[in-house]
């Protein structure tokens, strides 16, 4: 997604005369495309296009302000023959403005305070771990970041870290619990929260949707499903930031 928000910012001026224009017909329509999917943009990505953006709060006022300058003629000239079925894309181009305003209202954005809680749990279909951030909000509602490992990383001696663990932190996870948590659940709690902070910051606390989820992050290939799970040593875990994990 962070490509083709690059694209529409940058792509430059293309036509000559009065035919001038500044976007390309297909990024705007994969660009809502990925807005439907809910996709949350790579800030990294942008900051290194040099596209100024402090948050994605503001990359969302600018890309609209950047929308009105869209020229249908344009879109419709460029869009018209990728499409075999004439009466989708005319459809399309005729509701594409109010589809884009729907769309971005569909992705709350959030601008996060505190957190209030922590949660450890295991499922015990996939004995996957999972470490559940809640926080609030300026907008009055609570969102949650999830955190999900394979057992594998508390079993196998491979997933001890040299994480100190955030005694705070550690007590609110375990005032959520029914037992006490394990000094090395602690250490991964701590892990987590140390990076869910480290994005807020880098997002300047603005966050798209009320949840959003990691991939489960395991240690082994074997049967990977690559939209769902993440392969790491310990070595990556540890230096990866938040949205590395993002689904």
């Amino acid at each position: 997604m962070a490509s083709k928000i690059a694209a529409i910012f940058l792509r430059g001026q293309r036509g000559v005369g009065d035919a001038v224009h500044e976007e390309k017909g297909r990024d705007i329509y994969d660009l809502l495309w990925y807005m439907a999917k809910k996709v949350v943009p790579d800030l990294d990505y942008l900051v290194a296009k040099k596209i100024n953006v402090k948050d994605l709060r503001a990359l969302f006022d600018k890309l609209t302000l950047q929308m009105n300058k869209v020229n249908n003629t344009n879109l419709k000239n460029d869009l018209t023959p990728l499409f075999v079925n004439r009466t989708f894309i005319d459809n399309w181009l005729k509701n594409w403005r109010k589809s884009y305003s729907r769309l971005l209202d569909d992705y709350k954005i959030n601008t996060v305070k505190n957190l209030t809680s922590v949660g450890v749990g295991q499922d015990f279909d996939t004995d996957n771990i999972s470490f559940i951030y809640t926080y609030d909000t300026e907008e009055g509602r609570a969102v949650r970041i999830r955190c999900i490992i394979s057992d594998y990383w508390i079993a196998d001696r491979e997933g001890n870290l040299p994480t100190e663990t955030n005694d705070k932190i550690s007590q609110l996870a375990a005032n959520d619990m029914k037992e006490p948590l394990s000094d090395k659940l602690k250490q991964y709690v701590t892990l987590f929260y140390n990076k869910i902070e480290a994005y807020f910051k880098k997002t300047n606390q603005v966050m798209l949707g009320n949840s959003v989820s990691t991939k489960v992050i395991r240690m082994t290939a074997d049967n990977l499903n690559q939209k769902e799970q993440i392969v790491l040593n310990k070595s990556a875990l540890l230096s990866c930031e938040l949205d590395d994990l993002f689904k």
